[in-house]
């Protein structure tokens, strides 16, 4: 009898343990993307170059494709750039390039579900869409369609449907059927809010594998400005 009872408080148990488990991963799996996220993006952020600065702070040369892993056709094409009839067109500032641009960005929740990031050079406003049912391919554009999902600690951010672009400022291009893949982690060094940013752009029209980029960037400070400055639509 005594077995027996032990038995049935043994199983109640586990039961209970059971439930709470399910009932505690029902209330995550409720959470909205905005409540459940293990770190906070929000806020305006400068960009730190601290490497490849000849090809992020000035246009570099026609042909000046060192380090980039671009194929035959991505050359031919790249070769084509014309700098007088490219400067200041948006083409730099698309999803698989902007944040190697010396920019400020600031992000914001637009809802619970979508980040929202706005770039001051270039105006770019980009939407990270957790609810995939929320997205709309229509027709492609510099900033594509961006889903979302937290990864860890990190924000990962999938694009598709773009429009033709470069990865470097003198033409070094990527395509429309281009996918680039985003990590956001913020952490804090010496006392320093710090944001990394690393893009993955997957193009096997142009490039012979993937491209790598990690950028860094700071919270603002009192004495950074915040300056629009628009691209032309070209």
């Amino acid at each position: 009898m005594m077995r027996a009872l032990k038995a049935l408080t043994v199983l109640l148990t586990a039961t209970a343990l059971s439930l709470s488990l399910q009932q505690a991963s029902m209330a995550q799996d409720m959470q909205s993307p905005r409540d459940a996220a293990p770190i906070d993006l929000e806020g305006y952020w400068t960009t730190l170059i601290t490497e490849d600065w000849r090809w992020r702070m000035f246009t570099p040369p026609k042909g000046d494709f060192v380090s980039l892993p671009l194929n035959e056709e991505g050359r031919r094409v790249g070769n084509l750039w014309d700098p007088e009839n490219e400067d200041g067109t948006c083409r730099p500032y698309g999803a698989g390039n902007l944040m190697r641009m010396p920019i400020r960005i600031n992000i914001t929740w637009e809802d619970d579900n979508t980040l929202r990031l706005e770039s001051d050079h270039g105006m770019q406003t980009r939407y990270f869409h957790f609810n995939a049912n929320e997205i709309q391919d229509g027709q492609p554009s510099w900033q594509g369609v961006s889903l979302a999902e937290w990864e860890g600690e990190a924000l990962k951010v999938v694009t598709r449907n773009l429009r033709a672009g470069y990865i470097r400022r003198n033409g070094a291009p990527y395509s429309e059927n281009a996918v680039v893949t985003e990590y956001f982690r913020r952490h804090t060094t010496y006392g320093e809010e710090w944001l990394n940013v690393m893009v993955i752009v997957d193009d096997p029209q142009y490039l012979t594998e993937p491209y790598f980029t990690s950028s860094s960037f700071k919270t603002m400070g009192a004495d950074d400005e915040w300056t629009p400055t628009p691209c032309e639509d070209r």
